[in-house]
């Protein structure tokens, strides 16, 4: 039972540490983000009233990086189940590793359980590498 409260605490730093990072890199590039103390389903808010939760990745498995929403509680519904909604208009995905964004429209990952993202099994998101000028329109 020590190691699954060891991971979990693991898991929120490196969380925390991926929203921080986000966070750094917007304001590098011009944007005013503001950070959510509580995850109610979005991490960082940005003046354009856009918003995104971070998910952060470490570890490949078998060449790519998996991001699930499976034990999500930020996802409309409390339940995370096939045909579930984000709240967040997008997710940032870290990869620590290669240092890669993926700036992924929301829309795309509704419904989704998990996504892949590097390798052969996430090519479908790798045109939202480093896709900052998704975030830089108004919210309609």
């Amino acid at each position: 039972e020590g190691g699954k409260d060891l991971m979990k605490m693991y898991s929120s730093i490196i969380g925390k540490a991926g929203e921080y990072r986000v966070t750094s890199e917007l304001l590098l590039r011009g944007y005013n983000p503001a950070t959510r103390v509580v995850d109610d389903g979005v991490d960082i808010v940005l003046n354009n009233r856009k918003t995104i939760q971070v998910k952060t990745v470490t570890t490949p498995h078998s060449g790519f990086y998996t991001v699930s929403f499976a034990n999500a509680s930020w996802i409309k519904g409390k339940k995370a189940k096939k045909g579930s909604s984000l709240l967040a208009d997008y997710v940032v995905i870290w990869v620590v590793p290669k240092n890669d964004f993926y700036i992924i429209p929301a829309t795309l990952i509704n419904g989704k359980m998990s996504i892949s993202v590097g390798g052969k099994n996430g090519q479908l998101y790798t045109k939202y590498i480093n896709k900052r000028e998704l975030l830089n329109d108004e919210v309609k």
